[in-house]
């Protein structure tokens, strides 16, 4: 992904993974640490509207926040570009320093797309939260607990996931409402050229 891509008050859905696919997650604690270290580094620059870790990758849907809450400190879009890179790289530093005899990580690569439109949105929060059952781990995503499904379910307004969510009624049960219907991969291939930029 260019450093030019990263805006201000713009949506990005960022897919992120293992060189070769090497396993990124292998024990609960490091599922953790992904999200602490989110919370260290990305949280300040962006709002997360949702989330899905899974052994192999993780997906991640966020908005960068507006150029006057953050502006002072990040003035364009290379500098939100390095502050997310950093979080990936310190994952990956922590992963190789604490894998106990595990293998390592030894690279890693991501994908960040421009959401188009709202709609968008609405579609790609549930299909991440879907991900684990398309892809056969689980056989009920609602199972998976390294998404954040369970803080839509229960609309949990103290989660760090962004407080418009739960606030905004109509938002909220759109996107929920969405949940009820099965996006499996090759259709979210179909019209994701139409719905991310």
């Amino acid at each position: 992904m260019g450093k030019k891509h990263f805006q201000f008050s713009e949506f990005y859905y960022l897919y992120f993974w293992g060189n070769h696919r090497e396993a990124l997650f292998k024990e609960d604690k490091n599922y953790q640490e992904f999200l602490d270290l989110y919370k260290k580094y990305v949280s300040p620059i962006s709002d997360l509207y949702a989330y899905c870790l899974l052994p192999t990758h993780s997906h991640l849907i966020l908005r960068i926040k507006d150029y006057v809450d953050i502006g002072c400190y990040y003035f364009d879009g290379q500098m939100i570009w390095k502050q997310i890179n950093t979080f990936f790289s310190s994952y990956i530093h922590w992963n190789n320093k604490n894998s106990n005899g595990m293998p390592k990580i030894f690279g890693s690569k991501y994908l960040g797309r421009n959401l188009a439109s709202i709609e968008s949105l609405y579609k790609l929060i549930p299909y991440i939260h879907q991900n684990p059952e398309n892809h056969g781990i689980v056989s009920d995503y609602k199972f998976w607990p390294y998404s954040s499904y369970h803080t839509y379910f229960k609309r949990d307004r103290r989660s760090f996931l962004a407080r418009i969510l739960f606030s905004d009624d109509q938002l909220y049960n759109t996107i929920m409402a969405m949940h009820g219907k099965t996006i499996k991969l090759e259709e979210w291939n179909y019209y994701q050229k139409e719905m991310v930029s």
